[in-house]
């Protein structure tokens, strides 16, 4: 039970982590000192450590395993098999639209580029730095942003106190109007913006639920403004992001009829004078 000694920094970490999985409830300081054969000082550093980084959880006086390993596991797994779900639409989707396709995978806390298809003419617009900070006020004004705002509304009473940055002349900067984006893309299954968190490009994004339902993953079509026409990719990316979600739900043996909820949107210019687009089911 429990890790051995090993004298190394990494090595006494892990020995430390395995026995508090192997303690679970009894997971003392003594307990682990016995456990590992690491002085009890060591143990006691190393512990205060991985707690001050969330790996570890202190109650009472034990330790137990805590949230952020769970992220990491969950990151890993949602890589491997978003990955491999996504990647045969991603290139489709870019065979029909020409613009930039790309998948990103969703934590509690973390929101990180997983995929992409471009041609060469758009490698240039790929070396932006994506957001990766689900708290992020700037992320939050994305077509991505939208999409985890519609889905965990709770964000919204967290962060409504913080101001939203103006990123271009087009953005929203307002939660009232933020709010309502998100919700049209809850109504749309769908996120449009034109040049309101990067100036010249514009993006669509649709969200993708894992087996529990929640949103594990958004899949985006990003290009300039200019040659950009968001109306001809709707109905490609909704039918890219519901085959994604399908192959999610085979993989974990739980096949899913297409989502009802997703609807074509009419895209409408212009809306209140954002300088953007914003997307409305028809009557």
């Amino acid at each position: 039970m429990g890790g051995v000694d090993d004298h190394t920094v990494v090595g006494r970490m892990l020995a430390v982590l395995d026995a508090v999985a192997d303690l679970a409830d009894a997971a003392t300081l003594a307990a682990l000192t016995r456990c590992t054969g690491i002085p009890k000082p060591t143990v006691r550093r190393i512990a205060a450590d991985l707690c001050a980084r969330g790996v570890l959880l202190r109650a009472g006086g034990s330790y137990r395993l805590g949230p952020r390993l769970l992220e990491l596991g969950l990151r890993t797994a949602a890589k491997d098999s978003l990955r491999l779900a996504a990647a045969p639409h991603i290139w489709d989707l870019f065979a029909r639209t020409g613009e930039i396709v790309w998948i990103s995978t969703i934590t509690e806390t973390s929101h990180f580029l997983l995929d992409s298809a471009f041609g060469a003419n758009r490698a240039s617009d790929m070396r932006r730095p994506w957001p990766t900070t689900i708290r992020s006020m700037g992320f939050l004004t994305t077509a991505a942003g939208r999409i985890l705002l519609a889905d965990r509304p709770e964000l919204a009473e967290e962060l409504g106190s913080q101001p939203i940055p103006r990123l271009t002349p087009y953005s929203l900067t307002t939660w009232p109007r933020l709010i309502a984006a998100a919700r049209a893309a809850a109504e749309d299954g769908i996120a449009t913006e034109r040049e309101q968190s990067l100036l010249g490009y514009s993006c669509m994004a649709a969200g993708i639920r894992g087996p529990d339902h929640t949103v594990v993953g958004v899949l985006g079509v990003l290009g300039r403004a200019h040659a950009m026409a968001l109306h001809r990719f709707t109905r490609p990316l909704l039918a890219a992001a519901d085959d994604i979600e399908q192959a999610l739900h085979r993989a974990a043996g739980r096949p899913v009829g297409r989502p009802a909820s997703r609807a074509v949107g009419r895209l409408t210019e212009g809306a209140e004078g954002t300088g953007g687009l914003d997307i409305r089911c028809p009557m």
